[in-house]
């Protein structure tokens, strides 16, 4: 799959997928077509903490947290199945944060594909082991 970096809010163009988030028992999404750029610095898939009551998801073990300025020493993560536009689903764990304005698609999710950034074409190529 190749995708064109997407332009937002009047920003430098990034590298980003559209992304649906689904419970790990079901079938259907509760949250779909959510833009979330790549970021190679993060370790988890992280979401706004605004989507967290409508997940409606089961903690599932916890972690320590530091985005910016913000630090939780026991942040509570999630599993759930993260679709990212033409990839297979992976079941991967979540976490919300109060710091995030738009979802991020972190390492632990990257980790299923071969990902290539062409950044002077401003081209992202992800590829399915």
């Amino acid at each position: 799959m190749e995708r064109n970096y997407h332009l937002r809010d009047n920003e430098e163009p990034l590298p980003a997928l559209y992304i649906e988030l689904t419970r790990p028992s079901e079938d259907e999404p509760f949250l779909k077509d959510l833009l979330a750029p790549l970021d190679t610095g993060a370790p988890l898939t992280a979401m706004p903490i605004d989507y967290r009551d409508t997940a409606g998801l089961k903690v599932y073990d916890y972690t320590p947290v530091k985005h910016g300025n913000y630090y939780e020493r026991r942040c509570p993560k999630y599993l759930a199945k993260v679709t990212a536009e033409e990839c297979m689903p992976q079941t991967v764990e979540i976490i919300f944060l109060p710091t995030l304005r738009q979802p991020v698609i972190g390492r632990n999710l990257m980790r299923h594909w071969h990902t290539t950034l062409k950044g002077p074409e401003r081209i992202l190529e992800i590829a399915e082991p």
